[in-house]
């Protein structure tokens, strides 16, 4: 038998768990001559025993008594077991094949760790000639050494355990600095995306979000919600602050030239390209581009922007080189892209990469509780850009604006206040009156619109759904009165369609009384909605 005492020196030395478990197992496998070794320890959720670095994939539960583990767990007294008695073990599946080569002189051996203690934090098992593990654990030399590698392992397990508690608590503190700073820079938001609504909190705190990430940011939104405002936010609480923002309305340039404007061209590129011009994409570089209104990107163009993202490579018209641009790309859109995707108006491949990160922003009616603040500070703006003092508004003109349903949003209600001060005198607040007159008259203007957008929609669904009677091809009519009545049914369902089942308006519309309109449709049998 070696010395016990010199194997000490071996374990002391080491300062990972890992080896120093591997290096005890070495060593009770050379000095007691096992055929198999292992150290059990519970998992890091107490629930399972599982072999620390073992080559296989065996646990055991705690609390099941069809192991010896288990006993010797919970009664803290060591466990021999003969190649004989391992056969009442049989019910336990892993076990017993862990114990399936035990040899016809070979017993399992299961001490718990520390020795002669009751707080079980480890589990020995050996196979092996039960006399000599038996005589090992009698001396005080062997056991001394088991006590050294227990205590070596406590001590590494507890620094370890403080290194985790630490790196939690940094992460925690991480956490906290970082929600701390981006509600501190969703604060700061408040100053131009004005409202104290949920949705607007909620607004701020997606954009922070969105400004932290690199992925392109698709901003969705009826017109006057304050896209472009979205879009300058994110620039300037992106890391690419320090680079300009450079934006552009797809919609408001002719096709022909918004290519140029992008990309740039060289000299000579077409008739008066006199000089070598810059696009918004090499100008953008470092920083963010800005893409407003998206939608009316035409098909061939978004196909270019789709390399430029997916390569950040580019060529100017009439260039010869490739150029690079490493760009944020922030866009936006008051139209639905899905539906432009559906009728193949749009990119599908481009679609899916500008909304990495969507934004919605909400409608003014669906937050109304916000009127007042915008108001107020509409007024301050007026009264800075003019040098009024106007004190801000009546609750009865504030009860008045949050009547009407803002088509025109955030931008509509600046003009209306705008309008309001117009009328208001110096030094008072804006009456209900200053906006009763103009409201009224906005929705006139707006229900005069719609039988002409109607009509025209009405047109539009006629030629899609009847493209023969709408492009005059009536050579295959050979029946009149059978052809003008289905016309006739066909042009009153649709009708009936668009106004959601609302008789009146459909009856309206066609420039019929409602009485006539009934009539045909019981004569052509349809049913009234």
């Amino acid at each position: 038998m070696s010395n016990w005492l010199e194997r000490i020196t071996d374990l002391i030395g080491i300062k990972i768990k890992s080896e120093l478990i591997d290096r005890f197992v070495e060593i009770i496998v050379a000095e007691l001559s096992l055929s198999n070794c292992m150290v059990l320890m519970p998992n890091a959720e107490g629930r399972r025993l599982i072999p620390y670095n073992g080559k296989n994939n065996f646990s055991w539960q705690v609390d099941d008594l069809n192991h010896p583990f288990s006993h010797v767990l919970q009664s803290s007294l060591p466990m021999t077991l003969s190649s004989d008695e391992l056969l009442f073990w049989q019910s336990d599946r892993a076990f017993n094949e862990l114990v399936a080569g035990v040899g016809m002189f070979e017993s399992v051996c299961i001490y718990p760790l520390p020795i002669n203690s009751k707080q079980v934090q480890l589990i020995l098992f050996m196979l092996g000639d039960e006399r000599a593990v038996s005589r090992a654990f009698s001396s005080q030399v062997c056991i001394k050494f088991v006590d050294v590698f227990t205590k070596q392992w406590h001590l590494l397990e507890k620094m370890e355990r403080e290194q985790r508690d630490i790196k939690v608590l940094s992460e925690s503190l991480s956490d906290i600095q970082r929600d701390t700073k981006q509600r501190d820079m969703a604060d700061k938001l408040s100053l131009s995306l004005i409202g104290k609504s949920s949705a607007m909190q909620k607004l701020r705190q997606q954009i922070v979000s969105a400004a932290e990430s690199k992925l392109s940011v698709m901003v969705q939104g009826d017109t006057g919600t304050g896209k472009e405002l979205v879009a300058q936010a994110i620039h300037q609480l992106s890391n690419c602050n320090a680079e300009p923002l450079v934006a552009i309305n797809c919609a408001a340039i002719p096709e022909n030239l918004l290519e140029s404007e992008l990309f740039g061209y060289c000299k000579g590129a077409f008739s008066g390209a006199e000089s070598d011009r810059k696009g918004l994409i090499a100008q953008a570089n470092g920083g963010t581009l800005f893409l407003d209104e998206i939608g009316d990107m035409p098909l061939s163009l978004q196909a270019k922007l789709l390399r430029v993202l997916e390569t950040k490579q580019f060529r100017p018209i009439g260039g010869k080189q490739e150029l690079s641009s490493d760009f944020r790309l922030v866009s936006a859109t008051h139209v639905n892209l899905l539906d432009q995707v559906r009728k193949n108006q749009f990119r599908q491949d481009l679609y899916y990469r500008l909304f990495q990160y969507p934004l919605t922003l909400p409608r003014l009616s669906e937050r109304l509780e916000d009127i007042a603040q915008l108001s107020q500070h509409f007024v301050s703006e007026f009264n800075r850009q003019h040098g009024t003092q106007i004190r801000g508004l009546h609750y009865r003109a504030l009860d008045c604006l949050k009547q009407y349903t803002f088509p025109g949003n955030v931008r509509e209600l600046k003009h209306l206040v705008e309008f309001g001060c117009a009328q208001c005198r110096n030094e008072s607040e804006i009456d209900e009156s200053c906006f009763t007159n103009r409201i009224a008259c906005l929705n006139l203007e707006r229900e005069s619109a719609e039988p002409v957008i109607q009509q025209r929609a009405v047109s539009t669904l006629m030629s899609e759904r009847s493209p023969a009677l709408s492009q005059g091809n009536l050579s295959t009519i050979n029946d009149l009165k059978q052809a003008v009545n289905e016309y006739e049914e066909q042009i009153i369902r649709e009708r009936l369609e668009l106004f959601s089942g609302d008789r009146s308006k459909a009856a309206v519309s066609l420039g019929i009384p409602k009485r006539t309109f009934a009539y045909k449709c019981r004569k052509l049998e349809i049913k009234l909605l």
